[in-house]
């Protein structure tokens, strides 16, 4: 019955894809019964008729879909936890400088990324909404013409309350999520590559001999894979090769081989058990900080929760602008409101928009103004590509980027 269901849909599919009624006819019930029978008596027809299926519902995906689900999940956005100039393959052999361990992109006061900051930007915000405060008075009291000013002034007073409290919550658990993305974000990744470094350490030790060279170029290739993932690709890249060939699986069936090895030849393990059992403890380790790192990556605050937090600031302000409506004259109907108001309409609007743009800010790691901090990540990775040139694998391993600096792999 399960085929049978399938196959029906199959038909609607396949129908709602056709260019006009008149190029394709539909099947007759007869038809659909024979093949009901057929689907039901084999199991391969099921598997195809599921690939098909597949096939229709991810060509029904267009390129805006993937591009509004990937901004909303930043899946596909840039993320660097390092420069990418010490793993060009011209500065493979070069001595690491302190400049390596610099964030990748340094603002500068002319940076629009940190435009938000700068005096001018915060001036002409306060400056425009203080002369433009009258003017909105009258388009409102046009809006909204022969209002009880009392009458409104209780509404307003018995809406704002509960709005500004639950803006203040939204605020606070915006900044306490950030916060805390960017501090556990530091530290895992600092973490993880610190054992990287480790990792490639004992497993090029481990394989040293000349019997292991082909397991032992893979595994330095997995971990400069590894190091090149961190500095140059995307989250949704890094779980795809994850998926397909996983680095960390690469590296831990060296150590597996490496063992049958042994076996094979009757050689005694004993030498290298600690190691060994040290490989493997840390290569279950680094799967553990990266599944957490990547966790706490997906968590970026979706475009809907700034648009809350735009339509309660937006709400607060229209409240301020109805108990204000009292300075418009009944008669001529121009605005005249004190100038306190006008000072303070103009200092909340600047407040809201600086925290709607710091909170943006605080959204994007990798990026802006309030970037995590990554020379000690830097550090370890540069230790990590030391590790490997330094065993004269330099030329066999590829990490991945051009001379360009444009990832190649």
């Amino acid at each position: 019955m399960g085929a049978f269901l399938r196959y029906l849909m199959l038909v609607f599919a396949v129908a709602a894809q056709m260019p006009s009624k008149s190029s394709y006819i539909l099947p007759s019930s007869s038809m659909v019964f024979s093949s009901k029978t057929a689907l039901c008596s084999t199991t391969a027809k099921d598997a195809n008729l599921d690939e098909e299926l597949d096939a229709i519902a991810m060509r029904s995906i267009n390129e805006q879909q993937l591009t509004v689900f990937s901004s909303s999940t930043r899946l596909l956005a840039e993320r660097r936890y390092a420069k990418r100039g010490p793993y060009l393959p011209k500065k493979i052999n070069t001595t690491p400088t302190i400049l390596d361990l610099s964030p990748p992109r340094k603002l500068t006061n002319s940076d629009p990324a940190r435009s938000w900051l700068s005096f001018q930007y915060r001036g002409s915000v306060i400056i425009t909404s203080y002369f433009a405060f009258p003017y909105i008075l009258q388009l409102l009291a046009r809006a909204i013409p022969d209002t009880d000013s009392d009458a409104l002034n209780q509404v307003v007073s018995s809406f704002v309350p509960g709005i500004s409290i639950l803006f203040g919550t939204l605020c606070s658990l915006t900044v306490n999520i950030l916060y805390q993305r960017q501090a556990r974000l530091q530290q895992t990744v600092s973490e993880e590559a610190s054992l990287l470094s480790q990792i490639t350490q004992d497993v090029l030790h481990l394989l040293r001999k000349s019997e292991h060279e082909v397991h032992r170029m893979k595994a330095a290739q997995a971990c400069a894979d590894y190091v090149a993932t961190l500095v140059g690709d995307s989250r949704g890249t890094e779980v795809m090769k994850v998926a397909i060939s996983d680095p960390v699986s690469v590296l831990t069936e060296s150590v597996t081989v490496y063992e049958q090895f042994c076996e094979d030849k009757n050689q005694d393990l004993q030498s290298a058990g600690a190691l060994i059992s040290s490989l493997r403890s840390n290569l279950s380790l680094i799967g553990m900080l990266r599944a957490r790192r990547l966790s706490d990556e997906a968590l970026a605050l979706p475009p809907t929760h700034y648009g809350l937090l735009g339509i309660l600031s937006g709400l607060i302000l229209a409240a301020f602008l109805l108990s204000s409506l009292g300075s418009v004259d009944a008669m001529t109907g121009i605005a005249d409101p004190f100038v306190e108001s006008r000072i303070l309409f103009s200092v909340i609007t600047g407040v809201y928009l600086l925290f709607f743009n710091f909170s943006r800010d605080l959204n994007q790691p990798f990026e802006g103004v309030y970037q995590i901090r990554r020379s000690q990540t830097a550090s370890s990775l540069l230790k990590t590509k030391r590790i490997i040139t330094s065993t004269g694998l330099a030329d066999a391993v590829d990490f991945g980027f051009s001379s360009d600096g444009d990832r190649t792999t």
